[in-house]
């Protein structure tokens, strides 16, 4: 099943917004990372789950990442090495929940992530 995907006209479309939410949707099943664009030794912090420390296991946790119903982005923010993009999603059978990734460059010019961290709560 293909997720549907949802923007909010204030996610806006600068460049560094469309690395980062590429980047966010990847984390929630949607679409792939580049191996390439995490530092080797990247941390991915999540709410209620384990630190996924390097490169490595964060693709192969990756890999275990059940992909939502639907995910509707309402807000993307991209400054210097740092990016949020948050909204909501459905999952089948658990219901609306938010979400906000907050990915951490090694420079301002965002190629390479040092830190990812996701939180996500049921809504309501």
């Amino acid at each position: 099943m293909q997720t549907q995907v949802h923007r909010s006209a204030q996610a806006g479309a600068a460049p560094e917004g469309a690395v980062a939410e590429r980047i966010a949707l990847a984390l929630m099943g949607v679409g792939t990372l580049n191996a390439e664009i995490l530092a080797e030794t990247a941390t991915w912090d999540r709410s209620n789950a384990p630190c996924a420390v390097g490169r490595a296991i964060i693709l192969t946790t990756l890999c275990d990442i059940i992909r939502p119903v639907s995910i509707t982005i309402d807000q993307v923010v991209a400054h210097g090495k740092a990016a949020t993009v948050s909204g909501r999603l459905t999952r089948d059978g658990s219901g609306t929940h938010l979400f906000c990734h907050i990915i951490r460059f090694t420079t301002p010019r965002c190629r390479d992530i040092a830190q990812l961290v996701s939180f996500e709560q049921r809504e309501g």
